[in-house]
Protein backbone atom coordinates (compact mmCIF):
# COMPACT_ATOMS: atom_id res chain seq x y z
CA UNK A 1 0.00 0.00 0.00
CA UNK A 2 1.46 3.10 -1.06
CA UNK A 3 0.84 6.02 1.67
CA UNK A 4 1.40 9.89 1.80
CA UNK A 5 2.05 10.08 5.57
CA UNK A 6 2.85 13.70 5.76
CA UNK A 7 0.68 16.67 4.71
CA UNK A 8 0.82 17.65 1.16
CA UNK A 9 3.14 20.26 0.28
CA UNK A 10 2.59 22.83 -3.11
CA UNK A 11 4.69 22.36 -5.69
CA UNK A 12 7.39 24.68 -5.68
CA UNK A 13 10.43 25.50 -7.30
CA UNK A 14 14.46 24.68 -5.93
CA UNK A 15 15.26 28.02 -4.61
CA UNK A 16 18.61 26.62 -5.22
CA UNK A 17 18.14 26.33 -8.81
CA UNK A 18 16.64 29.61 -9.12
CA UNK A 19 18.63 32.35 -10.24
CA UNK A 20 17.85 36.24 -10.13
CA UNK A 21 16.44 37.60 -13.25
CA UNK A 22 18.97 40.59 -14.66
CA UNK A 23 18.56 42.60 -17.65
CA UNK A 24 22.27 41.80 -18.63
CA UNK A 25 22.62 38.42 -17.47
CA UNK A 26 19.69 37.32 -19.48
CA UNK A 27 19.46 39.85 -22.07
CA UNK A 28 20.39 37.85 -24.96
CA UNK A 29 18.12 34.77 -23.61
CA UNK A 30 14.66 33.23 -24.90
CA UNK A 31 11.56 30.95 -23.18
CA UNK A 32 9.92 29.18 -25.89
CA UNK A 33 6.57 30.14 -24.67
CA UNK A 34 4.67 27.76 -26.99
CA UNK A 35 5.70 24.53 -25.65
CA UNK A 36 5.40 25.10 -22.31
CA UNK A 37 7.27 21.86 -20.33
CA UNK A 38 5.80 20.97 -17.27
CA UNK A 39 7.82 18.32 -16.39
CA UNK A 40 9.09 20.12 -13.24
CA UNK A 41 5.54 19.54 -11.68
CA UNK A 42 5.83 15.88 -12.70
CA UNK A 43 7.04 14.69 -9.00
CA UNK A 44 3.39 16.76 -6.91
CA UNK A 45 0.78 15.74 -6.55
CA UNK A 46 -0.74 18.83 -5.47
CA UNK A 47 -0.87 22.28 -6.66
CA UNK A 48 -1.27 25.07 -4.29
CA UNK A 49 -4.10 27.39 -5.48
CA UNK A 50 -5.77 30.70 -5.18
CA UNK A 51 -9.43 31.18 -3.73
CA UNK A 52 -10.03 33.71 -7.22
CA UNK A 53 -9.48 30.03 -9.30
CA UNK A 54 -11.70 28.21 -6.76
CA UNK A 55 -14.69 28.24 -9.42
CA UNK A 56 -12.77 26.64 -12.29
CA UNK A 57 -10.67 24.27 -10.39
CA UNK A 58 -13.16 23.14 -8.26
CA UNK A 59 -14.71 21.11 -11.36
CA UNK A 60 -12.05 19.59 -12.36
CA UNK A 61 -9.60 18.46 -9.48
CA UNK A 62 -10.15 17.33 -6.01
CA UNK A 63 -9.02 20.89 -3.64
CA UNK A 64 -8.38 20.49 -0.16
CA UNK A 65 -6.26 22.02 2.75
CA UNK A 66 -3.38 21.36 4.32
CA UNK A 67 -0.86 22.83 7.80
CA UNK A 68 2.02 23.48 5.95
CA UNK A 69 6.01 23.51 8.42
CA UNK A 70 5.45 26.89 9.80
CA UNK A 71 1.76 26.65 10.82
CA UNK A 72 0.14 28.78 7.48
CA UNK A 73 -2.90 27.25 5.59
CA UNK A 74 -2.65 26.49 2.13
CA UNK A 75 -5.35 25.45 -0.79
CA UNK A 76 -4.59 22.63 -2.93
CA UNK A 77 -5.40 21.15 -5.94
CA UNK A 78 -4.83 17.44 -5.81
CA UNK A 79 -2.79 16.09 -9.01
CA UNK A 80 -2.27 12.43 -7.80
CA UNK A 81 -2.22 10.08 -5.06
CA UNK A 82 1.11 8.25 -5.13
CA UNK A 83 4.44 10.13 -4.60
CA UNK A 84 5.99 10.73 -7.21
CA UNK A 85 3.30 10.45 -9.40
CA UNK A 86 1.19 13.44 -11.19
CA UNK A 87 -1.55 12.43 -13.61
CA UNK A 88 -2.17 15.40 -15.08
CA UNK A 89 1.47 15.75 -16.24
CA UNK A 90 2.08 13.63 -19.42
CA UNK A 91 5.47 11.87 -20.40
CA UNK A 92 6.61 14.56 -22.74
CA UNK A 93 5.68 17.70 -19.69
CA UNK A 94 2.53 18.41 -21.27
CA UNK A 95 -0.22 19.45 -18.79
CA UNK A 96 -3.52 17.64 -19.01
CA UNK A 97 -5.96 19.68 -17.37
CA UNK A 98 -8.01 21.83 -19.03
CA UNK A 99 -7.59 24.60 -15.91
CA UNK A 100 -3.68 25.25 -15.58
CA UNK A 101 -3.19 26.55 -11.59
CA UNK A 102 -1.88 30.19 -11.86
CA UNK A 103 1.43 28.73 -9.70
CA UNK A 104 1.96 26.69 -12.59
CA UNK A 105 1.28 29.58 -15.60
CA UNK A 106 4.39 31.64 -14.38
CA UNK A 107 6.31 29.29 -14.60
CA UNK A 108 9.47 29.56 -15.07
CA UNK A 109 9.49 32.67 -13.00
CA UNK A 110 9.12 32.53 -9.21
CA UNK A 111 8.94 35.38 -6.43
CA UNK A 112 12.27 34.51 -4.01
CA UNK A 113 12.43 36.22 -0.81
CA UNK A 114 15.32 38.85 -0.94
CA UNK A 115 18.15 37.28 1.79
CA UNK A 116 18.69 40.74 3.07
CA UNK A 117 15.80 42.16 3.52
CA UNK A 118 12.80 40.05 4.26
CA UNK A 119 9.84 42.16 3.51
CA UNK A 120 11.51 42.12 -0.12
CA UNK A 121 10.97 39.60 -2.85
CA UNK A 122 13.42 38.88 -6.03
CA UNK A 123 12.30 37.43 -9.80
CA UNK A 124 13.76 34.11 -9.92
CA UNK A 125 13.93 32.11 -13.10
CA UNK A 126 15.24 28.64 -14.07
CA UNK A 127 17.94 28.85 -16.66
CA UNK A 128 17.56 25.59 -17.80
CA UNK A 129 14.25 26.68 -19.25
CA UNK A 130 15.66 29.49 -21.21
CA UNK A 131 17.91 29.30 -24.43
CA UNK A 132 19.35 32.00 -27.14
CA UNK A 133 17.97 30.98 -30.08
CA UNK A 134 13.84 29.22 -29.72
CA UNK A 135 11.15 31.40 -28.28
CA UNK A 136 10.37 34.79 -27.52
CA UNK A 137 13.60 37.19 -26.54
CA UNK A 138 12.75 38.61 -22.49
CA UNK A 139 14.39 41.70 -22.99
CA UNK A 140 14.01 44.00 -26.29
CA UNK A 141 17.17 45.77 -27.86
CA UNK A 142 17.53 48.33 -25.07
CA UNK A 143 17.53 46.17 -22.16
CA UNK A 144 14.15 46.79 -20.85
CA UNK A 145 11.44 44.00 -20.45
CA UNK A 146 9.23 42.35 -23.07
CA UNK A 147 5.31 43.50 -22.83
CA UNK A 148 4.76 39.51 -22.71
CA UNK A 149 7.22 39.22 -19.74
CA UNK A 150 5.96 42.35 -17.94
CA UNK A 151 2.61 40.35 -18.64
CA UNK A 152 4.32 37.65 -16.54
CA UNK A 153 5.93 39.47 -13.97
CA UNK A 154 2.44 41.41 -13.27
CA UNK A 155 0.58 37.68 -12.55
CA UNK A 156 3.81 36.61 -10.42
CA UNK A 157 2.57 39.20 -8.13
CA UNK A 158 -1.12 39.20 -7.94
CA UNK A 159 -0.82 35.56 -7.73
CA UNK A 160 2.14 35.99 -4.75
CA UNK A 161 -1.08 38.80 -3.07
CA UNK A 162 -3.94 36.02 -4.03
CA UNK A 163 -1.95 32.83 -2.04
CA UNK A 164 -1.66 35.47 0.91
CA UNK A 165 -5.72 36.16 1.06
CA UNK A 166 -6.61 32.65 0.32
CA UNK A 167 -4.09 32.11 3.68
CA UNK A 168 -5.95 34.37 5.34
CA UNK A 169 -9.78 32.75 4.35
CA UNK A 170 -8.77 29.37 5.50
CA UNK A 171 -7.07 31.24 9.39
CA UNK A 172 -10.60 32.63 9.21
CA UNK A 173 -12.14 28.95 8.76
CA UNK A 174 -9.66 27.28 10.73
CA UNK A 175 -10.47 30.01 13.98
CA UNK A 176 -14.31 28.96 13.20
CA UNK A 177 -13.48 25.55 14.32
CA UNK A 178 -14.84 23.90 10.75
CA UNK A 179 -11.41 22.36 9.28
CA UNK A 180 -10.62 18.94 10.22
CA UNK A 181 -8.53 16.37 9.13
CA UNK A 182 -9.14 13.44 6.75
CA UNK A 183 -7.66 10.55 4.49
CA UNK A 184 -8.32 8.97 1.74
CA UNK A 185 -8.42 5.25 0.76
CA UNK A 186 -8.92 3.92 -2.49
CA UNK A 187 -8.57 0.45 -4.35
CA UNK A 188 -7.25 1.58 -8.11
CA UNK A 189 -8.07 -0.52 -11.06
CA UNK A 190 -5.52 -2.51 -11.16
CA UNK A 191 -6.43 -3.75 -7.99
CA UNK A 192 -3.29 -1.70 -5.45
CA UNK A 193 -4.67 0.34 -2.87
CA UNK A 194 -3.69 3.58 -2.14
CA UNK A 195 -3.53 6.19 0.85
CA UNK A 196 -3.31 9.61 1.21
CA UNK A 197 -3.17 11.40 4.30
CA UNK A 198 -2.67 14.71 6.33
CA UNK A 199 -4.87 17.04 4.16
CA UNK A 200 -7.98 18.96 6.17
CA UNK A 201 -11.54 19.74 4.76
CA UNK A 202 -14.44 21.43 6.18
CA UNK A 203 -17.03 19.46 8.17
CA UNK A 204 -19.81 20.35 6.88
CA UNK A 205 -22.08 19.62 9.90
CA UNK A 206 -19.70 22.24 12.08
CA UNK A 207 -20.30 24.73 9.11
CA UNK A 208 -23.74 24.66 8.99
CA UNK A 209 -24.07 24.76 12.87
CA UNK A 210 -21.99 27.97 13.22
CA UNK A 211 -23.59 30.95 14.50
CA UNK A 212 -25.44 33.84 12.41
CA UNK A 213 -22.60 35.76 13.23
CA UNK A 214 -19.45 34.01 12.38
CA UNK A 215 -21.55 32.61 9.00
CA UNK A 216 -22.00 36.41 8.25
CA UNK A 217 -18.48 37.18 8.71
CA UNK A 218 -17.25 34.63 6.80
CA UNK A 219 -19.20 35.72 4.07
CA UNK A 220 -18.13 39.08 4.31
CA UNK A 221 -14.64 38.12 4.25
CA UNK A 222 -14.83 35.90 1.06
CA UNK A 223 -13.99 32.50 3.02
CA UNK A 224 -17.78 30.62 3.10
CA UNK A 225 -17.83 30.66 -0.84
CA UNK A 226 -13.93 29.31 -0.95
CA UNK A 227 -15.98 26.42 1.72
CA UNK A 228 -18.52 25.68 -0.08
CA UNK A 229 -16.74 25.30 -3.21
CA UNK A 230 -14.04 22.59 -1.95
CA UNK A 231 -16.74 20.84 -0.80
CA UNK A 232 -17.76 20.75 -4.26
CA UNK A 233 -14.76 19.63 -5.73
CA UNK A 234 -14.52 16.91 -2.93
CA UNK A 235 -16.93 14.70 -5.80
CA UNK A 236 -13.37 15.11 -7.85
CA UNK A 237 -11.76 12.70 -5.82
CA UNK A 238 -13.60 9.39 -7.24
CA UNK A 239 -12.48 10.82 -10.74
CA UNK A 240 -8.55 11.12 -9.99
CA UNK A 241 -8.92 7.73 -8.69
CA UNK A 242 -9.89 6.15 -11.78
CA UNK A 243 -7.42 8.28 -13.56
CA UNK A 244 -4.75 6.44 -10.98
CA UNK A 245 -6.26 3.28 -12.03
CA UNK A 246 -6.20 3.92 -15.60
CA UNK A 247 -2.82 5.38 -15.35
CA UNK A 248 -1.56 2.20 -13.47
CA UNK A 249 -3.34 0.06 -16.25
CA UNK A 250 -1.41 1.49 -18.71
CA UNK A 251 1.81 0.99 -16.78
CA UNK A 252 1.18 -2.05 -16.74
CA UNK A 253 -0.44 -2.94 -20.37
CA UNK A 254 -0.62 0.01 -23.09
CA UNK A 255 -3.61 -1.14 -24.53
CA UNK A 256 -5.38 -1.44 -21.31
CA UNK A 257 -6.46 2.23 -20.24
CA UNK A 258 -8.59 2.19 -23.70
CA UNK A 259 -10.55 -0.95 -22.64
CA UNK A 260 -14.04 -0.47 -22.44
CA UNK A 261 -14.71 -3.30 -19.81
CA UNK A 262 -11.78 -1.75 -17.18
CA UNK A 263 -12.46 -2.43 -13.55
CA UNK A 264 -14.14 -0.53 -11.47
CA UNK A 265 -12.65 1.88 -8.56
CA UNK A 266 -13.09 2.41 -5.23
CA UNK A 267 -12.72 5.78 -2.97
CA UNK A 268 -13.06 6.76 0.79
CA UNK A 269 -12.89 9.56 2.60
CA UNK A 270 -12.26 8.91 6.53
CA UNK A 271 -11.71 10.92 9.42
Amino acid sequence: MASKKNPPSAVAANPSALAVLHRETHRHLRLNRNKPDYGFARASVTVALTAAELPAACMEYPCVMARQADGSLSLLAVTGLQAGNNLYVSASGVWLGEHLPATLATWPFRLVRDGGDAGRFLVGVMPAELNEAAGDPLFDATGAESPWLLERLRQLVDTDAGLTETSRHLTALDAAGVLTERSLQAVLADGSDVELNGFLVVDEAKLQALPEKTVHELHVQGALSLAYLHLLSLRRFRPLVARAGQRALAVDTPRASTQPDAPETEASLSA
